[in-house]
């Protein structure tokens, strides 16, 4: 089964790849190490002007209760795929990222053999995920991102900046 920990490094290398606790300012606000007030809006001022450690160790409880936990990627046996959806969880939002996550298995599956696309991780999607091939359910899942990113960039022209560095994210 898939590991947090190692998801969590695979987040941070897009988030914060030194782990610098550097603050940035984006269509969700206020954002240090993936964690954005827009979706956090409870979050103490500390976590933005405390030390990066703490900081840091906020943001790991966060992810794993609100993405990793959330989204059931503890019972995902490969780790690349519990490691991008993670990623994708955290940067788009678990309700998309998990909509991503299953037409991508749809696009895999036999036409009997499909799942309900409803934003939610459950058994027959966790199942569906164990049973297809899961080089080219990677592939589908990173090509998802990259339509995903360019749909933002193009309706919204002044998130056109973040294109470059978005598929990057989508393409690891």
């Amino acid at each position: 089964m898939a590991d947090f920990k190692l998801a969590f490094d695979f987040v941070l290398q897009h988030e914060d790849p030194t782990r610098s606790g550097k603050v940035t300012v984006d269509a969700g606000g206020r954002t240090r190490f993936g964690i954005a007030t827009r979706f956090h809006p409870d979050l103490p001022e500390e976590f933005f002007t405390g030390l990066a450690e703490d900081a840091l160790a906020e943001a790991e409880k966060i992810e794993e209760r609100e993405y990793w936990s959330s989204m059931r990627l503890a019972e995902v046996e490969n780790q690349n795929i519990a490691n991008k959806l993670l990623d994708m969880g955290v940067n788009m939002g678990v309700l998309q990222a998990t909509v991503y996550a299953q037409r991508g298995l749809n696009a895999l599956l036999d036409s009997n053999a499909q799942i309900v696309v409803d934003g939610v991780i459950g058994t027959k999607t966790l199942t569906a995920i164990h049973r297809v091939n899961l080089i080219e359910y990677y592939k589908l899942l990173c090509q998802w991102s990259a339509a995903h990113y360019r749909h933002i960039a193009a309706v919204n022209p002044a998130q056109a900046e973040n294109l470059a560095g978005w598929m990057k994210r989508a393409e690891a």
